[in-house]
């Protein structure tokens, strides 16, 4: 029975592997027709992949149901605006999260026990089983880094966006068109921008369409976009409602204000081009440069030693 062991191991951590790729190509074929379909369809109130579910998909929403794993309502819903924000939009996001993180505490481990079976027999024991606790503390913690990570990213691609839609929205308005009406109209030219963008411009479409009022849709997606230019986009448009003051003028300040933004950003990021470069340097540039220089000097000192010996 010990001779089938490695081979029955072998074969459940191919399956497993093979169940990852599956559900990774799944999500990627439904990311692609709904980046096809968004800019097609900015006003549509349809930001899921919708149709053609998968098998996994249908597993997950059968047997990973957040309710089941005694998440409140609460928490429910911060974990909802977290998946959000990292841009996942997708009505059973949680479902999927909730998955993942299982399956992140199961298999980190298992992949780590099949590398140390195979690659590391003779370690002690109480090594592997080290190497064991520290890889589900891996799989315990890494969804949700991976989760912060992606959030910096589409924070990051928010604000250099943003400067470019409050362009957009000042050539609408001083065009005639209101403020909402602007923004349906620049949501297919964002989306071609960028696609998480144009996903939260169009859920804002679909909640004023569904009777929420202007400010409080754009208040939501300034929480979507975590972001504080969206918020103070938010304040301005409120307080120009309020008192009656000119929304072009309020917005064209603003994106001039927002512009050289983007511009101190862009020069704070290639001030710290030089000391970034240092670390680079000192490893893998200076040594080599060393020993091109050195190297002659050392050949011909030890001839010369040679020589007198």
């Amino acid at each position: 029975m010990s001779d089938w062991t490695p081979f029955i191991v072998g074969l459940f951590a191919f399956c497993a592997m093979g169940g990852i790729a599956f559900v990774f190509g799944q999500y990627y074929v439904r990311s692609i027709h709904l980046n096809r379909r968004l800019p097609a369809t900015p006003g549509s109130a349809s930001v899921e992949s919708g149709g053609g579910q998968g098998s996994i998909a249908a597993l997950v929403a059968r047997h990973f149901d957040e309710k089941r794993f005694g998440i409140d309502e609460a928490t429910r819903g911060k974990l909802r605006l977290t998946l959000v924000q990292a841009g996942y939009f997708r009505r059973d996001a949680i479902n999927f999260y909730v998955f993942w993180r299982l399956a992140a505490v199961v298999l980190v481990p298992l992949t780590a026990y099949l590398l140390l079976q195979f690659t590391a027999q003779n370690t002690a024991p109480p090594l592997k089983l080290v190497a064991i606790v520290i890889a589900g503390a891996l799989g315990i913690f890494a969804p949700d880094a991976f989760l912060s990570r992606k959030r910096g990213r589409l924070e990051s691609e928010y604000r250099t966006v943003f400067p470019d839609i409050l362009d957009l929205l000042v050539v609408c308005v001083d065009a005639g068109l209101s403020i909402e009406g602007a923004l349906d109209r620049i949501t297919g030219e964002i989306a071609k921008r960028s696609r998480n963008f144009g996903i939260n411009l169009a859920v804002m479409g679909a909640e004023m369409r569904a009777g929420r009022s202007f400010v409080d849709a754009l208040g939501s997606m300034a929480d979507r976009l975590i972001i504080p230019e969206a918020r103070s986009l938010v304040a301005l448009l409120r307080q120009s409602r309020e008192i009656g003051s000119d929304v072009g003028e309020a917005l064209r300040v603003f994106s001039d204000e927002m512009r050289d933004k983007r511009l101190l950003r862009a020069e704070e990021q290639a001030n710290k081009l030089a000391v970034k470069m240092t670390l680079p340097l000192a490893l893998f540039i200076f040594p080599v440069v060393l020993v091109v220089v050195m190297l002659p000097v050392v050949i011909r000192v030890s001839a010369m030693i040679h020589t007198k010996l």
